[in-house]
């Protein structure tokens, strides 16, 4: 069947407004108390969740227990190291597609919240910098340093290229983008800071930014005119007052990182905690109209030689052995329904899942599962 010139046209006409309209539905912005997604007030109930410590095949599988445990949205961050690990040659495929991991988080009905700085802290081999940073002589990280503000902003416009189109004022799910990480416990360089949101900005992130740090260091790490979010707090008679102290009288309020658990590392018993220790906390949280972030949803498995390190006073560097090449933080999924203000029940996790050791060590596995 042929089609005439005119119907022609006004087909591809409505198909690609419709297209358009798809992309362009949805706003996010700030008010004084809350977020707001399509002019509603809007609570972020978010959990971490690192795209390389989860195999690629698993992304959707534990994005599913995501949503059916009660969570809107997905954190992560996203790590220097995998996307270049040699000087100008960038990797975003296979599970460093990290485009992809938030695609899939949106075809699950998830938001996202985005956090590439360059350091990222995250029990991570170098805090997320590539190794070959320290090969270029006078190179200084984290710094106002020529060399490493050239090969930041290098980086950041490739993350840019990748994650920039998927932005919410794009038609897609990100909703908030993290600059820097807890840098207030580094330092307190505002002009630092300016430079990291000038790098974001020319990258294509020209949505909402934000900054995170722990309580005690919001006013150093924050950067004015951002939204300031807060690690570790979660006291909404603390949470509130700090943050709109630092924002014009008001918020709205994040806790950018709350810690229900913790991680393991080798020579330590296995951590875990008690569901009554914290549901309580987040019900609170919850209740006062205050979003989150818990860190982590599921741990997942630091593979290779990406395990950062813990720093003691008795010992003054203690590694995750090399050896054992698939240990870090697995999340066992246990289900247990909470009160969430008085709009329904909120799933969230508890328990801990044993890590994988060595061959030559005894195996302990306990395997996932959802109620």
């Amino acid at each position: 069947m042929k089609l005439k010139p005119s119907l022609l046209s006004a087909l591809l006409y409505l198909l690609f407004n419709t297209a358009f309209a798809q992309q362009a539905q949805h706003t996010f912005a700030l008010s004084d108390s809350s977020f707001v997604l399509d002019g509603k007030p809007f609570v972020i109930i978010s959990g971490e969740m690192h795209y390389p410590r989860v195999p690629r095949e698993a992304w959707r599988q534990r994005m599913k227990m995501a949503k059916a445990m009660g969570l809107n949205t997905i954190g992560t961050y996203v790590f220097w190291n995998l996307h270049e690990p040699q000087k100008g040659k960038f990797d975003f495929s296979g599970n460093n597609d990290v485009a992809e991991f938030v695609k899939i988080a949106k075809e699950e009905g998830l938001w996202v919240i985005l956090r590439p700085s360059p350091y990222v802290c995250a029990e991570w081999e170098f805090g997320g910098y590539p190794y070959w940073l320290q090969n270029e002589k006078g190179l200084v990280v984290r710094s106002k340093e020529s060399q490493y503000l050239k090969e930041y902003q290098d980086y950041i416009r490739e993350v840019g290229k990748q994650l920039a189109p998927l932005q919410v004022n794009h038609g897609g799910n990100v909703l908030m983008v993290q600059i820097e990480n807890e840098y207030g416990s580094f330092g307190s360089d505002k002009e630092y800071l300016g430079i990291n949101q000038k790098f974001f900005k020319e990258a294509g992130f020209d949505g909402l930014l934000y900054t995170c740090d722990p309580a005690a260091d919001v006013d150093r790490g924050h950067l004015p005119g951002l939204l300031p979010a807060v690690n570790g707090l979660d006291d909404p008679a603390k949470i509130k007052p700090l943050i709109s102290g630092l924002h014009e009288g008001k918020g709205p309020f994040f806790i950018a990182e709350w810690y229900p658990a913790w991680f393991d590392w080798w020579g330590t018993p296995h951590h875990t905690v008690p569901a009554e220790k914290y549901t309580g906390k987040l019900d609170t949280v919850l209740s006062a109209g205050i979003s989150i972030n818990m860190y982590m949803f599921h741990g997942g498995t630091t593979r290779g030689f990406m395990n950062g390190a813990n720093y003691k006073d008795d010992t003054p560097y203690q590694r995750r052995s090399a050896v054992m090449t698939m240990m870090h933080r697995w999340t066992r999924r246990a289900m247990q329904p909470i009160s969430l203000c008085s709009s329904g029940l909120l799933y969230r996790n508890i328990c801990q899942r044993e890590r994988y050791c060595h061959p030559s060590l005894r195996l302990n596995l306990q395997l996932p599962f959802l109620l």
